[in-house]
């Protein structure tokens, strides 16, 4: 009997379906999980509320005000990319079903890709809803659609790399690698400059590095639309395609060794 071979296009059929299928799981996860939902409905507006209070009981002027909010959403775009694909494989783990996982034709980065579409449509949701109240509240208005989708996807990529770096450490550490999925993209951020000058506030030796960070640029991208900041276009593409690239060979490196030391099963 001679053996058919699968043609090209519907292995991307298939690569796709199980991309989807990992990204409706997530999606679908937000009706059992209260974690998962209140990170959508509850922590991001309390999170809202908080610093914009803050910033309109200070008096501060309207552009730092925009600039807070506009930080926000990007902060938003980077962190439930990073925290999506790390997270899904800590769940898989918290219910033991990595096995499952692991027999499953699901390769790793089809797994990353398949949480990082749940990851984006949790942004889209959380930042529609931004900017619903901060017009009701503040009146505030994008000025530049065009500045800001660039900005924000930007930084969405960087939550991916992100996630790839953390998830290529959850093949050893699992659990304790969903703590690095708060920590890292918060002190990415902190770095970057998310509601600040950076040249104010680090030391000028520090600077060259800081401005290496793709999210410093998107976020500068993202300042410069109330006019606070000065991104540099090429830079921002250029880490950003370096970084992710980077990720994506650490994350196989890792993927390849914990395979030799009997950590996993199969993931692809």
């Amino acid at each position: 009997m001679v053996e058919m071979k699968n043609p090209p296009a519907n292995r991307m059929i298939d690569s796709v379906s199980r991309i989807l299928s990992q990204a409706y799981k997530n999606l679908n996860s937000l009706r059992r999980n209260t974690f998962r939902l209140s990170d959508v409905l509850v922590w991001p507006v309390l999170y809202l509320f908080t610093l914009t209070f803050f910033i309109t009981y200070l008096g501060s002027d309207k552009s730092y005000l925009y600039m807070v909010i506009l930080g926000m959403m990007g902060w938003r775009a980077m962190y439930f990319l990073n925290l999506e694909v790390v997270g899904s494989f800590t769940e898989e783990h918290w219910s033991k079903t990595l096995g499952y996982l692991f027999a499953s034709p699901i390769s790793r980065m089809e797994f990353a890709i398949g949480s990082a579409i749940s990851g984006v449509l949790k942004s889209i949701f959380v930042i529609v809803i931004y900017l619903v109240l901060t017009y009701l509240l503040y009146g505030f208005v994008v000025l530049d659609w065009a500045t800001f989708a660039i900005g924000v996807v930007f930084l969405a990529i960087a939550g991916f790399t992100l996630g790839l770096f953390a998830l290529g450490l959850a093949y050893f550490m699992k659990e304790e690698a969903f703590n690095l999925s708060f920590i890292l993209p918060d002190t990415l951020a902190l770095l970057s400059g998310v509601y600040f000058a950076i040249d104010k506030v680090y030391p000028a030796w520090l600077l060259p590095f800081i401005r290496l960070l793709p999210t410093t640029q998107a976020f500068e991208l993202l300042k410069s639309i109330v006019g606070l900041g000065h991104p540099d276009f090429v830079l921002l593409v250029l880490t950003s395609a370096g970084w992710l690239v980077i990720a994506y060979l650490f994350n196989g490196y890792m993927y390849d060794w914990a395979r030799r030391e009997g950590k996993l099963a199969r993931l692809g």
